[in-house]
């Protein structure tokens, strides 16, 4: 009979432990989610005043362009010769640039081939 009443304080004991390991836990896993949901609301807020910031400055620069691009239009529509002649000197610049360019590619590679066959 000692021995089972042994038994039973052991048994009794371990329960015990158990339930405070349990209690532990429970509390400890309570206490990670409560941080979890501050990190979620944190980052939260984080990501939305970076949204909003990035939607402010995208915002500004819209505007920005546009008001360019509105004084680029009155500034053609109020000289059209004056446009026309510059985007022909630009084209012909650029076309000059791209002759030369291939030209010079040309010399090089019939200098190369010349120099090896």
């Amino acid at each position: 009979m000692v021995d089972s009443a042994g038994m039973g304080l052991a048994h009794n004991r371990i329960d015990r432990a158990v339930s405070e390991a349990n209690d532990a836990v429970t509390a400890e896993i309570s206490a990670l989610r409560a941080e979890i949901a501050s990190i979620r609301s944190t980052l939260s807020d984080f990501g939305m005043h970076a949204y909003e910031n990035v939607a402010r400055s995208a915002n500004q620069a819209a505007d920005y362009v546009q008001d360019e691009a509105t004084t680029v239009a009155g500034v053609i529509r109020g000289h059209p010769a004056t446009t026309t002649t510059l985007m022909a000197l630009i084209g012909g610049i650029g076309f000059a640039i791209g002759y030369l360019v291939a030209s010079t590619s040309m010399e090089q590679k019939q200098a190369w081939y010349s120099r090896y066959c």
